[in-house]
């Protein structure tokens, strides 16, 4: 069952999810006006057409009108993509597909497509007698409504392929999963695990461990009175059978499968992890800042950003366990700031050691967040 809960996940978080379902939506919508014959232009029936043959034009173009701009959609968003990993980083790319504006417009346009395909079937068939009269006008007005959402796309799309708004939008991300630690109502305890533990949660999968559901896993902690341990850091890499969660007891079967549940290994690198977020923006910088980019700006901005996730991230105190009022107890700690400032601040330095304004903007940022 584990093994699909991460398959199940990439399907929810995944560009063709909710295009996917706006899509059938519309042509369930199609089957419908067939089947059930609703007389909705009963008071307007100036609007109504019933002729086979305008039927069959107005469908005949509003296809040939949507498959285009479908396949112009689908080009941008390929180029944006195709960008993104040129110049930025390939890791960047699964924020931009969080786009839900860009999502809800191609499942709107692929479900206009799917409703004329379904309706042209209908009204092309020989057994057909009666035809609703709402089909085509409806497809006209789903039409015009396409064209608006194009115009906006283009928008949209203009803004996503800015490395500025890449970076703010990585920006923002890594700061939401800051504010969320700081936000938990547990108290964050620094000390040492004098508990010996009794039993030890492997999965049978390697991957990526994404973010965990710390609510919830304190939550069974405190259910069954039993202390957790996480053995890998959110965000590194788990072998086959290899330990991800200690326990202070014997785990059952029910226990386990609730538990195993709240962790997530998949083969994507978990971007909702914090310092994930900043591997990202270092990422961004060492890109810009080498002689094929060529774009110090880039580096200057990325900077400027981790330098604001670090001042952030210092409001956090440091903390090796997350205990509840009801006494569910998880031991797991981030990386000290200092050894993440140092190891972000490093790699960059090692990259950008020839030009003096990135130097000079390094150890400005050192000093602010110092």
């Amino acid at each position: 069952m584990f093994k699909f809960l991460p398959f199940i996940r990439r399907i929810y978080n995944s560009i063709s999810f909710l295009t996917f379902c706006i899509a059938i939506g519309f042509s369930i919508l199609a089957v419908s006006l067939v089947i059930l014959q609703p007389d909705l232009l009963e008071e307007y029936p100036q609007l109504a057409i019933k002729n086979p043959e305008n039927i069959k034009f107005i469908l005949s173009f509003t296809i040939g009108g949507i498959f285009t701009l479908t396949i112009f959609t689908f080009t941008m968003v390929m180029n944006v993509l195709n960008r993104s990993i040129s110049n930025y980083s390939p890791r960047l790319i699964p924020l931009i597909l969080r786009e839900k504006n860009q999502q809800v417009i191609l499942g709107v346009t692929s479900g206009i497509l799917i409703y004329a395909l379904v309706m042209a079937v209908f009204i092309s068939s020989e057994n057909n007698i009666d035809f609703p009269p709402v089909a085509a006008p409806l497809a006209i007005l789903m039409g015009a409504v396409s064209i608006l959402l194009f115009i906006y796309f283009i928008h949209s799309v203009s803004q996503t392929i800015q490395v500025n708004y890449i970076l703010h939008k990585s920006f923002l991300n890594t700061k939401r999963n800051l504010v969320e630690l700081m936000d938990l109502k547990y108290t964050c305890v620094s000390r040492t695990s004098d508990i010996e533990w009794a039993d030890k949660i492997a999965f049978e999968q390697c991957g990526y461990l994404n973010k965990i559901r710390l609510k919830k896993l304190i939550s069974i902690s405190a259910k069954i009175e039993v202390d957790f341990k996480l053995l890998k850091r959110m965000g590194s890499f788990v072998l086959e059978n290899e330990p991800v969660l200690a326990t202070s007891a014997k785990i059952g079967k029910k226990q386990l499968n609730k538990i195993k549940r709240c962790i997530s290994i998949d083969r994507v690198e978990a971007i909702d992890v914090v310092e994930i977020g900043f591997k990202h923006l270092v990422e961004v910088a060492v890109k810009a800042s080498s002689p094929a980019i060529n774009d110090p700006g880039t580096a200057l901005t990325a900077i400027d950003y981790l330098t604001q996730l670090f001042l952030i991230r210092k409001k956090i105190p440091e903390f090796n366990a997350m205990k509840s009022d009801k006494g569910g107890t998880l031991f797991f700690a981030l990386v000290d700031v200092e050894k993440l400032a140092s190891a972000c601040f490093m790699e960059m330095e090692a990259y950008m050691a020839d030009d003096p304004i990135l130097m000079q903007k390094i150890e400005q940022s050192k000093e602010i967040i110092l």
